[in-house]
């Protein structure tokens, strides 16, 4: 017995090596397709020290002597080439053909520079212009300062169109200096930059919908000795306007890099809980994040790309040439920076700023302008670059957050002129780009049943609110599919390892069995505990009792010879067997 019982351990620990084994040859396996993870970068005061001024003109900027062509394109080996392969460019040339543009949209209603888009909560499109106003080299001085004696641009600057095309409310004259960001937050509210002011405004929605009593639009009062003079008050300019903002930063008309005042500042995103980030923007190249009441939280970034040779060096993740854009993803506690003239977008954490992921790809060029966020994709748009040598589209792409992949691209009929900023509805089925120099306004349908069934899109299995880790590869270099087949090879052989490994103990322990007669004892020992059993059997009870009553009758002597017949009462067992039966029960 103690023999059985070593056997039996042996071919337990056997199955226990095997399993081991298995695991650890998984783990390896894992291991060659698993990418490294990159270092979770913080940042320090260092990274926000103040910095000199540069030429922010719109226009200079992008025939200025930085030449961007030769730093975009980051590959494995750090080798920057200074044109883009041809195998490269053209690759992702076809339009989606589920993304449809809607050449009649609001095609009457007229525009200065378009600088701004946004979506309000019921579908409505807020459009952010300039009117007559231009922003050229002569807009501002070597200081960054605007010529307050412009005075503001009068004519209308924001217009609240439908999904038709129909003008619902227009508002904004006599208010803005040079237009810049417009946000519509998820409750209504708008915030608007102004980059001559240097200021950022919040409107509530509240006041906003009373724009359509149109007899207080006409009461409004400008006050010109107020706006002109050196000690311009901003709440004194809105005091008599419909809406009037509930919340101004800033210094009207004074660029500072401090926690009170702006240099150009360009976009703002808001939270859900009403938190909100600033882009500051043109000068400052740094991103602010306030609470609702306005009040600064943190900031991250600085300047990077005036000054040292651009073909030795790439830009540092906390450093931004033009913060241009806003995109966040509230279920995903990130935040995305349109890096205009460093071509890419970074990602960030809401919560302290802490660098997530970089996204750029040669196809889109050396400019990105504006960018937005929806259902794990992200919409930009391109723009030019005359110092370049060598062509890319001027058009929206869109981006798979986790790999960085170009899913789609889309654009009219012909490539877009310098487009500025770009708005997209929840659902993704709306998107809206504004052209700053046409004045246009581009309406594109997608139709998102079939966009995730085609050939452009890529399969991705992440859950929505799980991102994947940060590796120094891209994921389409990831041979999935390989990793899937190669794990079921193993499991099919190691199933029939541990098989054959069962079988062989188990006839190891019979034929040791067989060998020392176990097998026969144990066959004994059966037969026996069955005969016994057997024995308590009612029927073989009877038989056996019966059969022995018929041996004492034949034993008796014949009851007619008395002489030996006994005088005493017969009280023997044998004569009742029924009561004999009793008491053995």
């Amino acid at each position: 017995m103690m023999h059985l019982q070593h056997d039996i351990a042996c071919c337990i620990s056997v199955l226990f090596v095997l399993s081991a084994a298995r695991a650890d040859f998984q783990d390896y396996l894992n291991s060659q397709h698993r990418a490294l993870h990159l270092p979770e970068q913080k940042f320090g005061l260092s990274e926000y020290s103040d910095n000199e001024y540069s030429d922010n003109d719109e226009r200079d900027r992008e025939s200025s002597a930085l030449q961007w062509n030769q730093m975009p394109l980051l590959y494995k080996n750090g080798h920057v080439p200074k044109t883009i392969p041809n195998s490269e460019t053209h690759n992702l040339d076809v339009l989606d053909k589920n993304i449809i543009w809607d050449s009649h949209w609001a095609n009457n209603t007229k525009f200065g520079q378009i600088s701004a888009v946004s979506i309000d909560p019921n579908g409505n499109i807020g459009i952010f212009h300039r009117a007559s106003r231009i922003w050229n080299g002569d807009t501002f001085d070597n200081e960054d300062k605007f010529d307050r004696n412009k005075g503001p641009i009068r004519e209308i600057t924001i217009i609240l169109l439908d999904k038709s095309g129909k003008k619902i409310s227009e508002w904004g004259g006599n208010m803005f200096y040079l237009p810049h960001g417009l946000t519509i937050d998820s409750y209504g509210n708008y915030w608007v930059t102004d980059v001559a002011l240097h200021q950022v405004f919040k409107f509530d929605a509240k006041d906003i919908a009373m724009i359509e009593d149109t007899k207080k639009l006409k009461k409004r009062q400008y006050n010109q000795e107020k706006m002109f003079s050196n000690n311009y008050d901003s709440n004194s300019m809105f005091q008599n306007y419909v809406p009037k903002p509930s919340l101004i930063l800033g210094e009207a008309f004074e660029p500072g890099n401090d926690d009170k005042r702006f240099c150009k500042p360009t976009a703002v995103a808001v939270e859900n809980d009403g938190d909100f980030f600033v882009s500051d923007g043109y000068c400052n190249s740094r991103i602010i994040k306030f609470n609702a009441k306005g009040e600064k939280i943190l900031q991250w970034g600085r300047h990077w790309g005036k000054g040292g040779s651009v073909d030795e060096q790439v830009p540092p993740t906390y450093a931004f040439y033009v913060p241009h854009s806003l995109a966040l993803a509230d279920e995903l506690k990130l935040i995305f920076v349109a890096d205009r003239e460093n071509g890419r977008i970074l990602s960030f954490s809401t919560s302290d700023g802490v660098f997530h992921k970089e996204y750029k790809h040669p196809t889109i060029g050396t400019k990105i302008y504006g960018v937005a966020y929806t259902k794990d994709k992200l919409y930009l748009i391109n723009g030019p670059d005359p110092n370049t040598n060598y062509n890319v589209h001027i058009r929206g792409f869109v981006l798979d957050i986790y790999s960085g992949n170009i899913l789609s691209q889309f654009a009219p009929k012909h490539d877009m002129d310098r487009p500025h900023d770009i708005a997209v509805s929840d659902d993704a089925s709306e998107i809206y780009v504004v052209e700053l120099n046409i004045q246009t306004v581009y309406r594109f349908l997608q139709d998102i049943d079939s966009s995730e069934q085609t050939g452009n899109s890529v399969a991705h299995t992440n859950p929505r609110h799980e991102l994947s880790p940060l590796t120094d590869t891209n994921s389409d270099n990831l041979s999935s599919g390989g990793t899937t087949t190669a794990t079921l090879v193993l499991s099919l052989v190691t199933a029939a390892v541990i098989f054959i490994a069962l079988c062989v103990a188990i006839a190891a322990v019979v034929a040791r069995c067989q060998k020392r007669g176990c097998l026969l004892i144990m066959r004994k020992r059966m037969h026996w505990e069955a005969e016994r059993r057997g024995n308590f059997k009612l029927s073989g009870l009877l038989e056996n009792r019966r059969g022995k009553s018929f041996k004492i009758l034949e034993k008796r002597p014949n009851p007619r010879d008395f002489s030996k017949l006994n005088t005493e009462p017969e009280t023997s067992e044998d004569e009742h067997p029924e009561n004999s039966f009793t008491k053995i029960i």
